[in-house]
């Protein structure tokens, strides 16, 4: 990593814009993968744009992630450049959502380091387990969670990824150390 990035909790009296933009970005850089690698149309499985799931998917979010979760924006010389979300979705785990970095500050560090503090929310939370999922064709975020002790599991319940495109999406989940041992 060439600089040091801030991790900002989502305010969204501050935030609400950029937050809905990068979201929009990042949903609309999904939607793309998934019609040239899969074939689907994930706006019309979603039945709305990217940017009206956005708007009507975001304060639920922050919602669910207030009792026991964090929003981070990604801060780089004083602006933002991604963003990443830890909620919970069981007593002792959470899952990583929406982690995104914009694509002309990837491949710098900056995905590990979020990916990192996200992680270390999860173990001041006490979660035991941590879980994600990406599509398929995002080999490189895979490495990135490989190589940070994510492994391939089956699909779980609390997954919001739409029924018709699960097969082509890859389900992780990372084994928490207890930090009292």
């Amino acid at each position: 990593m060439t600089e040091r990035v801030h991790f900002l909790p989502v305010d969204l009296s501050i935030h609400r814009s950029r937050v809905i933009d990068l979201n929009v970005e990042y949903m609309e850089w999904v939607a793309k993968g998934v019609s040239e690698h899969f074939k689907f149309d994930l706006f019309a499985i979603l039945e709305t744009s990217g940017r009206e799931y956005i708007t009507n998917t975001l304060d639920k979010l922050l919602a669910e992630i207030s009792s026991g979760g964090i929003y981070y924006v990604v801060k780089l010389r004083g602006a933002i450049i991604g963003m990443g979300a830890l909620r919970q979705i069981r007593e002792e785990t959470g899952e990583i959502k929406r982690m995104y970095i914009q694509p002309s500050f990837q491949g710098k560090g900056y995905g590990k380091a979020l990916l990192r503090q996200l992680l270390h929310k999860a173990m001041e939370f006490h979660y035991r387990a941590v879980y994600l999922d990406s599509a398929r064709f995002m080999t490189a975020a895979h490495h990135l969670y490989r190589s940070s002790g994510f492994v391939e599991r089956k699909e779980y319940p609390e997954t919001e990824v739409p029924k018709q495109i699960r097969s082509h999406w890859l389900f992780m989940e990372k084994i928490l150390e207890d930090p009292t041992k």
